[in-house]
C-alpha cells in the first residue's frame, strides 16, 4: 500500500469517521482547497491583510459546516426495506417498500440508494430527499421472469452536504434470499401406467374410497360374483359385470432429465425451462389433483443428485418446487441417473420420466436420437422387471418432433406409455388472478395521461 493510500485510509477510518458505527464512512470529495490553508496562513504572517483572514475563515467554515452536516445526517437517518409477499412463482410481481426517515435537525437534501441485488432486471436504486423530522417512502416492483434463488441486498445510502465537499456512506450488509418457484401449468392428458396386481396380491385401499366403475360388460366364467351389476343385469335379463377402474400403481417418482447435451432453445420455449415447468406441474397434479398420490423427485442438478422420496401433502409439493427452483443443466445422463438409483426407488411405484429430445441437424437425426436414448430405455425395461411401471414425457423443440415420435413408437412397443410435448405448445397457468395497474400514455400534442389497465396474471 502506498503512503498516499495509507494516509487516505487513515483519514477515512480514523479521522473523518471517528466514533461512528463501523458501517458508516465519511469521505472527503473535494480536498484541493485545503492545500490553500498553509499558503493563506503564510501570506497573513508575511504580509498581514484582512483578505487573508477572511479567506481563511470562509474556507475553514465551509469545510467544518459541510463535515458536521454530513456527520449529523449519518447519526439521524434511518432506512428500511420490506418485501411484500412471501411466495413468488415465475411470472409474479416482486414488490418492495423503501422508507427513509430523517430524525435530525437538518434536512436530507439528497440520499442516493445503491442496491446490490442480483434479481434479473431489478434496479431499485434511486435518489431521494427527506425534510426535517419527516420521511420519504417509495415502492419498486419487477416481474420475476426467471425461476431460481436470488438475493435482495446488500445496499447502502450515500448522503452529502450542500457544498459537495463531503459525503457519507452507510452500508447495510444484511441481504435477503428470494426463492422464485417454477410456474405450475395445466397439463394435457398424460397417459400413466395402471396397477395390474394379481388376485393373490394384497389389495391397496384408495385414499378416496372404492374406485367407481368405468363400464359394465357381460359376465365371463371366472368373474367374481361381487362385481355383478344387478340393476343392469335385471334390465338386460343377463348377468353384467362392473369393470372397475384400475388403481394407480403406487406412489410416483418424477424423474427429470437435465442432461446439458440434450438441451435446446432458450427461455420459456427452451427444453430446460419447459421440462422443469412440467416436473413442477406434474408434482402439483399428483399431490393436489384428483388422484392425490404421493410424489417424489429424482434428478441431477449441476453435480448434485436430488432424490426426494415420495410423500403426500402440500409440504412435499413445496419441497419439490424448492428443489426445482435453482435446478441447472448437468453432465449426468438419464441412463446413468437411473442406473445408479434404480435399486433405491422401491417397488410398485410409477416412474414419470420427463426428458428432452435432441436431434442432429442431419437426415439421420431420428435414428441418432433413438441410439442416444437406448441407455435410459434399457433402464426403464429393467425397472419394469422389478415392479416399477413407467411413463415418459418427451420434450421437443419443433425441429426434434420426428425424432421424438420415433421414440414414442419404440417405447409403446415396449409397453411404456409415451407422448410428445412441444416447447411451442402454450400451457395455461394453473393459478391466475386479475390485477389493475396504472399505465402512462402520451397524447399527440406531447402531453401525458394515466389510465388503469386490468390484466390477468399467472
Amino acid at each position: 500500500m502506498s503512503r498516499f493510500a495509507a494516509l487516505r485510509s487513515f483519514l477515512y477510518s480514523r479521522l473523518w469517521s471517528r466514533h461512528l458505527p463501523p458501517s458508516a464512512t465519511i469521505r472527503l470529495l473535494v480536498g484541493w482547497p485545503l492545500l490553500l490553508l498553509p499558503l493563506l496562513l503564510f501570506s497573513q504572517i508575511v504580509t498581514p491583510h484582512p483578505v487573508w483572514v477572511v479567506l481563511l475563515v470562509v474556507l475553514i467554515s465551509l469545510y467544518l459546516s459541510g463535515y458536521l452536516w454530513v456527520r449529523s445526517q449519518v447519526q439521524a437517518v434511518r432506512f428500511a426495506r420490506r418485501r411484500q409477499g412471501s411466495v413468488l412463482v415465475a411470472g409474479d410481481l416482486l414488490r418492495e417498500e423503501f422508507v427513509l426517515e430523517n430524525e435530525g435537525r437538518l434536512p436530507v437534501l439528497w440520499a442516493e440508494f445503491l442496491d446490490g441485488s442480483n434479481l434479473p432486471n431489478y434496479l431499485p436504486g434511486t435518489v431521494v430527499a427527506a425534510p426535517v423530522g419527516g420521511a420519504y417512502r417509495w415502492w419498486k416492483e419487477v416481474e420475476c421472469a426467471q425461476r431460481g434463488v436470488f438475493r435482495l441486498g446488500p445496499h447502502c445510502l450515500r448522503l452529502g452536504d450542500p457544498f459537495g465537499l463531503f459525503n457519507s456512506e452507510i452500508v447495510y450488509e444484511r441481504a435477503e434470499t428470494v426463492l422464485i418457484y417454477p410456474r405450475v401449468v395445466q397439463l394435457p392428458q398424460v397417459a400413466l401406467p395402471r396397477g395390474n396386481a394379481g388376485g393373490s396380491a394384497p389389495r391397496r385401499r384408495p385414499l378416496l374410497g372404492v374406485l367407481p366403475a368405468a363400464s359394465v360388460r357381460e359376465y365371463a366364467q371366472g368373474d367374481s360374483m361381487r362385481h355383478i351389476h344387478w340393476p343392469t343385469s335385471a334390465h338386460r335379463s343377463q348377468l353384467m359385470v362392473k369393470e372397475l377402474e384400475l388403481e394407480p400403481s403406487g406412489d410416483v417418482w418424477i424423474v427429470l432429465n437435465l442432461d446439458a447435451a440434450l438441451q435446446q432453445g432458450e427461455g420459456r420455449t427452451g427444453t430446460l425451462e419447459y421440462s422443469i415447468v412440467l416436473a413442477a406441474s406434474m408434482a402439483a397434479e399428483m399431490v393436489s389433483g384428483r388422484e392425490r398420490r404421493a410424489a417424489g423427485l429424482l434428478t441431477a442438478s449441476a453435480d448434485e443428485v436430488i432424490a426426494l422420496p415420495p410423500q403426500p401433502g402440500q409440504a412435499q409439493l413445496w419441497a419439490i418446487m424448492a428443489a426445482l427452483a435453482p435446478a441447472q443443466a448437468t453432465q449426468w445422463t438419464l441412463g446413468e441417473l437411473l442406473r445408479r438409483n434404480l435399486s433405491a426407488l422401491g417397488r410398485r411405484h410409477t416412474l414419470i420420466v420427463i426428458t428432452p429430445v435432441a436431434v442432429d441437424a442431419t437426415e439421420e437425426g431420428a435414428p441418432a436420437a433413438a441410439e442416444a436414448a437406448a441407455g435410459w430405455i434399457s433402464q426403464l425395461v429393467q425397472a419394469q422387471r422389478v415392479g416399477l411401471a413407467a411413463s415418459v414425457l418427451l420434450v421437443a423443440v419443433p425441429e426434434a418432433e420426428p425424432a421424438a415420435l420415433a421414440l414414442v413408437r419404440q417405447l409403446v412397443g415396449l409397453d411404456i406409455p409415451a407422448q410428445v410435448l412441444r416447447t411451442d405448445m402454450a400451457l395455461r397457468t394453473a393459478l391466475t388472478y386479475r390485477r389493475t395497474r396504472k399505465v402512462i400514455r402520451s397524447t399527440p400534442s406531447g402531453g401525458a395521461y394515466t389510465v388503469e389497465v386490468e390484466e390477468e396474471v399467472g
